[in-house]
């Protein structure tokens, strides 16, 4: 059993020991460091907690002084994983004699744990008893025997193994599966001669498939560069299993020798033409030449990507798409004209792939090549250029960009603007304003309102954009101030919401609806005294408004709670409606403190607000009671006088009770 799944088995045993026992959580622990404490629980009529909790702080601080304590525990059913958890790291030669001793006594379930963790302990003196146990008619003890084998992995272990995949054919894939593990090891280590002799023997014993298959793919890795031959055979191989072993292999060996055997199989991979007919539009027959195809994009060596382009350009569609796909790891600036080319002649998945490898393809000389080719391109081919240079978000072509946003082409015309979205700056904030001021249809108005949505995240100087919006706004339409406004509630910040504000005293009742919504909506605490005073002087009409706005900010966002107190008692005086002083209530009840519970008290018998104020009171003298327990008492007492709400005069009650205590 490993390590963690000890420590699992230790919280879990303790979470069950808990319950029963109260005398426990009273008893002194022993000191972190004393082990001779420890030692004694072991030897006490402690319970099982106490003891499991000892063998786990032996395994941190024990030496040779706990060790016979521990061994005296292995033949406990009990507790004997937890005395092996305290062995295996004692650093003593005696905590092996101990664990080899149990071998010799131990049977069933218990034995196969003294095995594991001998093997843990790759305890070389065990070896010739380990071999006794791959002769056992069980197979339990005969799997981790081979397993601890596998671990101790010294050239007697490995011989012992090897020599028994010629033995008993029940024992033989447990030793096989070991012999996988002891050469992993053995290659982990840098001993690729011997890794390799040992996948080898593996491969060839009378083993099942599965094991075969898995030391085929250990054979070729540990023979690195001259494990080619070999990949090439599996690459050929008919059978799928095998060809599988070819893929992991070509994604673990490194070189340009290997990328450059990989692309010379590729073609050989081709299905031949009876078989394509047969199934006609099907992937099947391609499917290897399609899964090596994205090996070759995983490894990311460039030597494939001449290959990789032909295949993009005319191949059948099943190597194509993935040749497409392909193309955004190993792509450079030569495979836009490719890319293009699918992305615009083409519908459905292989476009759409074509457009996002562009998007994804690296390198300024990828940007720079799609701002040159606008010059030269008209049709589909621009209007794809144009999207894709917005999702990749090229600033160099910002100024073609906003040329492009006036062009007769209205497909044109629409992309380029949206891609500005992604590509302006500061300087071109203003004409982006200026298209929405002038735009001749509600969906070019949405076009450029989300553009200068995205335009307003980019620009790194928020109060600058907020400038420009502010200047803009000045001459605008009322239409336009709305969107404007919007707009301003984006980009946040200190002139923002000053020109937010002056907006909601603007005379345009449109003007007013709009400032006054982007204001409940504000995202920084900064706007609750704009809120305030608008609630106060502000129209009638949106006073209503702007008090939820100013409540929302005290409810939710990131204010002290003395604050939202503060805040709650100026809402309390500005509402002139029982709604709003309910929410002024609620948001009370989430912040509990002696001034809090003051503010509700004198509306437990206010008519139609009694009720929130109740549920408010009860709220917070919940977690006042031990600390105010005269203010608790005085409100609990009011609401079980005046609330109709029998569950809340129910908590109330005793809440009463506990602060009369």
């Amino acid at each position: 059993m490993s390590r963690r799944r000890h420590v699992f088995c230790i919280a879990a045993v303790g979470m069950v020991a808990l319950l029963p026992s109260l005398i426990i959580a009273q008893q002194v622990p022993p000191a972190e460091g004393d082990e001779a404490a420890l030692v004694a629980v072991l030897k006490s009529d402690a319970d099982l907690f106490q003891k499991a909790k000892a063998c786990q702080r032996l395994a941190v601080i024990g030496k040779k002084e706990c060790i016979p304590a521990l061994a005296g525990l292995l033949g406990d059913e009990r507790l004997s994983h937890y005395a092996r958890y305290g062995l295996e790291p004692n650093p003593d030669p005696a905590a092996g004699a101990a664990l080899r001793d149990a071998l010799e006594k131990l049977q069933g379930g218990l034995l196969v744990g003294a095995i594991n963790s001998v093997g843990m302990r790759r305890d070389t003196q065990a070896t010739a008893k380990l071999k006794d146990f791959l002769g056992n008619s069980d197979p339990q003890i005969v799997a981790a025997s081979a397993t601890a084998l596998a671990r101790i992995n010294t050239p007697d272990a490995v011989a012992i193994l090897t020599a028994a995949l010629s033995k008993g054919e029940s024992q033989r894939p447990a030793v096989a599966a070991a012999c996988l593990t002891a050469a992993d090891v053995l290659f982990g280590e840098g001993k690729k001669a011997e890794a390799k002799a040992l996948f080898d023997t593996a491969r060839e014993a009378d083993v099942p498939k599965h094991i075969k298959i898995a030391a085929l793919e250990g054979a070729i890795r540990a023979r690195g560069a001259d494990g080619l031959p070999m990949l090439v055979q599996c690459l050929q191989s008919p059978d799928d299993a095998v060809f599988q072993v070819a893929l992991a292999a070509a994604h673990a060996l490194p070189g340009a020798e290997v990328t450059k055997t990989l692309i010379e199989e590729l073609p050989k991979l081709a299905p031949a033409a009876e078989a394509v007919e047969k199934v006609a539009a099907d992937a099947g027959p391609y499917i290897r030449q399609a899964l090596l195809i994205y090996v070759l994009g995983d490894r990311g060596d460039k030597a494939a990507l001449p290959a990789v382009l032909e295949l993009a350009k005319s191949a059948p569609y099943p190597v194509r798409l993935p040749a497409v796909r392909v193309l955004a790891e190993l792509g450079d600036a030569a495979a836009i004209p490719v890319l293009l080319e699918a992305a615009h002649a083409n519908e459905g998945e292989l476009a759409e792939a074509a457009r996002e490898s562009l998007i994804e393809l690296e390198g300024e000389a990828v940007n720079a090549k799609l701002v040159g080719m606008l010059d030269d391109s008209q049709g589909q081919k621009l209007l794809e250029l144009v999207v894709v240079l917005g999702k990749r978000g090229v600033a160099a072509a910002e100024a073609k960009l906003t040329k492009l946003a006036d062009s007769e082409d209205p497909e044109v015309r629409q992309a380029a603007m949206a891609a500005l979205g992604s590509t302006v700056g500061l300087d071109g904030f203003a004409g982006l304003i200026d298209r929405l001021v002038k735009a001749d249809s509600p969906e070019t108005a949405a076009v450029v309102k989300d553009a200068l949505q995205r335009g307003s995240m980019r620009v790194p100087d928020r109060e600058a954009s907020a400038a420009v919006v502010i200047e803009k706004m000045r001459d605008a339409p009322a239409h336009a101030k709305a969107d404007l406004l919007d707009l301003l509630g984006i980009i946040g910040g200190t002139k923002a919401l000053k020109g937010v504000a002056a907006a909601a005293g603007d005379s345009s009742d449109e003007i007013q609806e709009a400032a006054t919504r982007v204001l409940g909506e504000w995202m920084s605490a900064d706007a609750a005294p704009v809120l305030l005073e608008l609630t106060k002087s502000g129209s009638e009409k949106y006073r209503v408004r702007t008090l939820r706005g100013y409540l929302r900010i005290a409810r939710q966002l990131d204010v002290p709670v003395e604050e939202r107190v503060a805040m709650c008692r100026k809402a309390l005086d500005a509402a002139g409606r029982d709604d709003e002083k309910k929410l002024a209530l609620e948001v009370l009840g989430r912040y509990p403190s002696a001034e809090s519970l003051a503010l509700v008290v004198p509306y437990l018998d206010a008519g139609g607000l009694k009720e929130s104020a109740a549920a408010a009171a009860v709220a917070i003298s919940e977690k006042l009671a031990g600390t105010a327990p005269a203010a608790v008492a005085e409100a609990m007492q009011k609401v079980v006088d005046n609330t109709g709400n029998a569950e809340l005069k129910k908590k109330a009650a005793g809440l009463l009770r506990r602060a009369k205590k």
